[in-house]
């Protein structure tokens, strides 16, 4: 399965994002977290439903979250 949204491709079984057809380096829980708020299309992902689906098996803090955040930012763009 393929998402698209602005320039960017996400293929989500091989777990790849590329914008422009150049890939774009990402870890997997950064992937994950990109995915689960491309999935949402636009609605509203609260915090604690994004750590369950990132880490289901893991106890973690808001600081992962927060993290990958920034990076998902720094890598797409802020808009």
């Amino acid at each position: 399965m393929t998402l698209a949204f602005g320039q960017f491709l996400l293929e989500v079984h091989q777990g790849i994002l590329s914008r422009e057809g150049q890939p774009v380096a990402l870890t997997p829980k950064e992937f994950a977290t990109l995915l689960a708020l491309v999935e949402a299309g636009g609605r509203l992902v609260g915090k604690e439903d994004l750590i369950t689906r990132v880490w289901p098996d893991s106890c973690v803090g808001d600081g992962s979250l927060a993290r990958n955040i920034s990076v998902l930012r720094k890598t797409l763009g802020e808009d």
